[in-house]
């Protein structure tokens, strides 16, 4: 089975690191399962998946992931996201006028580059932009799991020998 961290990694069917990979079985089975739960829900809530996407994009190219990056621009293009929300693929873009919009994409910043910076208030912060605990919950899932994503990719072409 092939799922997104190979293709994050560039790994080929049959090579080392893709076999030491499957000496595992279980955390790459859960590994893209929580790529589906996280991108593809069946019940997006009020994160859609456009917005999923697009913040999941911004996150890879926060730390110049193309392979990822381009995975998500892809899921993004498939969602058919609002202009806005496609705009919010770019790190470099000016923050959302919306206040929502804004705070996810703050938060989904902070836990991306500065996850120790994270506090109580950010909490507070979503919910004053009427995020629901299920969005909250959402977001920061997502968000620990592209950034896991990212970790483990970068490892695993490491291992390869590639940047």
């Amino acid at each position: 089975m092939r799922d997104v961290i190979d293709t994050a990694a560039g790994l080929a069917e049959g090579s080392a690191t893709h076999a030491l990979r499957r000496e595992r079985p279980e955390i790459v089975r859960l590994s893209q399962t929580s790529f589906e739960a996280a991108l593809r829900p069946r019940d997006a809530g009020t994160l859609g998946r456009a917005l999923r996407a697009a913040l999941a994009a911004r996150m890879t190219r926060h730390f110049g992931d193309g392979r990822l990056a381009a995975v998500y621009a892809g899921l993004l293009a498939e969602a058919q996201p609002s202009r806005e929300e496609a705009s919010l693929a770019d790190p470099a873009a000016a923050m959302p006028q919306d206040r929502r919009l804004a705070a996810i994409v703050r938060h989904a910043d902070l836990l991306t580059l500065t996850p120790e910076a994270a506090r109580a208030e950010d909490i507070a912060l979503l919910r004053d932009a009427g995020l629901t605990d299920r969005d909250i919950v959402s977001l920061t899932g997502l968000a620990a799991f592209v950034n896991y994503q990212l970790r483990v990719a970068a490892g695993l072409r490491l291992l390869e020998g590639r940047p």
